[in-house]
Order: structure tokens, then sequence, then C-alpha cells
């Protein structure tokens, strides 16, 4: 199924840079909006190695083109697909075993800083899940695009986790970026049609998106309405992490997988 921003009515994210020596004031943000933005938090020194690493692997299974020099785009080899719902690909989830055992990878879902993030828009310490993800959307798949959803949908019994979301490359609005619905982490979930499908959002919903690149983050809750735009690049390939963290006081939930 093809999503598009352009057919909803969008606003940019809210940059929450000014606040990032202020917790208190980014955890108001947080509790108001449902989310953060972040336009430049992790530095290219942490980012690169991780897109270098998750390119070559992808290029290793004939998704997208190699470079050794790891430009900031990730070019698809053309006609690349991935296999059933794309997650449940083998080679994809070989890849992801692979990413989340990277040193490169665990430094930064562990940064000072991205920690710093996820604990003030939590409003508690925070500790790094292991039910993470590594997204790789080729062109031409419609079928593969995250549609509107809620996490605490599908993990009922952390609500209180919130999802790191990092774009590995650059990512105009048609390769496919986040889309959030501000404060609709507020009252009950939003009816599911069914897991696959996701939220049946009305057409007049306003959602908060924007074209971002590499190490911008948006960091939101369990109960944000989110998605991700279907890639309509002719050639561009979405590359991006999401990372779950939960509070350390709580008993493992996500950690225990």
């Amino acid at each position: 199924m093809k999503l598009l921003a352009s057919d909803f009515a969008t606003t940019p994210f809210i940059d929450a840079t000014p606040l990032l020596d202020d917790p208190t004031g980014l955890h108001a943000l947080a509790t108001d909006l449902g989310y953060l933005y972040v336009e430049r938090l992790v530095p290219d020194a942490l980012v690169d190695p991780v897109r270098g690493f998750v390119r070559e692997l992808a290029a290793g299974y004939g998704w997208v083109q190699g470079d050794r020099s790891n430009p900031i785009e990730v070019v698809a080899v053309p006609g690349a697909k991935l296999t059933g719902r794309g997650f449940d690909d083998p080679r994809f989830v070989e890849l992801q075993r692979a990413v989340m055992a990277n040193p490169d990878f665990v430094a930064l879902v562990t940064d000072p800083r991205v920690m710093a993030l996820v604990d003030a828009a939590a409003g508690e310490p925070m500790a790094l899940a292991t039910t993470n993800h590594t997204w790789l959307k080729l062109p031409g798949s419609p079928e593969h695009t995250t549609l509107p959803h809620q996490d605490a949908y599908y993990l009922p019994t952390c609500p209180k986790m919130w999802t790191l979301w990092v774009p590995l490359v650059d990512t105009p609005m048609d390769v496919g970026p986040l889309g959030v619905v501000p404060r609709s982490h507020e009252g009950p979930l939003w009816p599911h049609v069914d897991p696959w499908t996701g939220i049946a959002v009305a057409p007049d919903t306003r959602w908060q998106t924007q074209a971002v690149g590499p190490g911008a983050v948006v960091v939101f809750d369990a109960a944000t309405v989110h998605c991700a735009w279907s890639n309509v690049s002719p050639t561009l390939t979405r590359l991006s992490l999401d990372i779950r963290y939960e509070p350390e006081s709580d008993p493992p939930v996500l950690r225990a997988i």
C-alpha cells in the first residue's frame, strides 16, 4: 500500500534542539507532543560507520550498490526486492542480527547524547532494549510501507517504552521519512484494523514530518501514532534505525527478549 505525506495536511517537526540543556523542558515538550525531534543530535563519527556496515551487508545480499566512500545516499540495485513482508526475509533477519552485534551500532544507540535525550523524554533513566531494528526500504516496494500504528498496540506490556528513530541516510520526502501525529498518545489507543494494516487514519489527520538527514532523531512514546511514508524515489534506499528503550527501574520486558 502506498502512503504519501502529500495526501495529508502536514507541518514540520518541532525542533527540540534549543532545549537540549534543559531536561525538564524536554520532558514537558515530550509529554505534550508525544515525541521529541532533534535535527542534529548524533555526530557523523557515530552514524557513518553504521551506515557503511549496513550498506555493505545489503550490497552482499544484492539489494543495494556497494560504495566504499560511504556517501549519505544509498542506491538500490534495479529491481531488488525483499521477500514476504520484508522484515521476515531470512536474509534481512541475518542482517538484523549482524547489525545488533556490531560495536559501532552499540556505540551509537548508547551514546550519552542519545541516552540523555531518551531519559529526558521519558522523565526517568531508561535502558536499551534488545528488540531493535535496522530498516531497509527499497524503492518500488509500496507493499513494505510502515503503515500508521501505535507500538503499544503490539507491545501492551511495555506502555512506558520509548522508541528512537534515526535515519542513516539523507531522507527527503520521496525516500520516506518518519511521520507522527502529535498528541495522539493522549487517551485510549486508536482502533487498529489488524496487525498488518494498522490504523485506517482519516484523511484530515494532521501529521508532523519533514525531510531529514543522517544524525537527526525522533524519539516517541509507545502510544504515539506514527508511520514511515512510502519510498517513491526511483533509485534511493532508506536506511534507518528503530531503537527501543524501557525504564531502567522496571522489570526487564524488552530487555529479556
